[in-house]
């Protein structure tokens, strides 16, 4: 379980708790505010009587306030309890689970990868080992993602982004296992799948922007392995 979930959970119980603690205080400054209204408003003669009385109008006065403070601070704390945990979770809906952001990370390099060893075949007139088994190698890990899933924590939208471009990379991992010894020299084939990955790389730009994926870094990083 995340941070975040544990986040969650512990705040809907303060929430709860709070607000419980918040409808106790509210009963009570409402049975004290019934039992001032049925005293008598003016003191009888007999001195006893008059002293019990006022008496108990100021243990009820002091109940009362002590009502009212408590029903100041839970509500307070409800509230901060409540809001606390609707950002949390509304958080935890748009934000990537580290296991997601490993997958889009991984996916960002393998995808391109995947684009120049495509594109170097295109250019050879014969098969080379070593590229093939590139081609082969990056085109399984590509494949793997058909075992990747957005987070059920995520969004509707979120997920639906997300699992389309994991889909989109299993896709074309599949299918470029099965021609991996026919690009070589074949530039209409390889062209083919450069067309692939360019759609793939546009769902790949709408779920980084909704989860708000930082590509620059990314791209910096490309750039510095080269």
């Amino acid at each position: 379980m995340t941070i975040l979930e544990w986040i969650v959970i512990i705040g809907a119980s303060i929430f709860v708790i709070c607000f419980i603690l918040l409808l106790f205080f509210l009963f009570q400054l409402l049975s004290q505010n019934n039992k001032l209204k049925k005293m008598p408003k003016k003191l009888p003669k007999n001195k006893s009587k008059r002293r019990r009385i006022i008496r108990l109008k100021k243990e009820i006065s002091k109940k009362r306030k002590r009502s009212l403070v408590g029903i100041a601070v839970f509500f307070i704390l409800s509230v901060a309890a409540g809001g606390g945990t609707y950002y949390a979770y509304f958080y935890q809906s748009v934000s990537l689970t580290s296991e997601n952001e490993n997958d889009i990370v991984r996916s960002y390099y393998l995808l391109r990868d995947f684009q120049q060893e495509l594109e170097a075949a295109g250019n050879q007139s014969e098969e080379e080992t070593a590229s093939l088994q590139n081609i082969r190698y990056l085109a399984t890990n590509l494949s793997s993602y058909n075992t990747s899933a957005a987070s059920n924590l995520n969004t509707v939208e979120g997920q639906s982004a997300l699992n389309r471009y994991f889909n989109a990379l299993s896709e074309l991992g599949i299918n470029a296992t099965r021609e991996s010894q026919n690009f070589y020299g074949n530039p209409e084939l390889v062209a083919e799948f450069i067309a692939d990955i360019e759609r793939t790389i546009g769902y790949e730009t709408t779920a980084f922007d909704y989860y708000r994926v930082n590509q620059s870094a990314l791209e910096s990083e490309l750039s510095d392995g080269e």
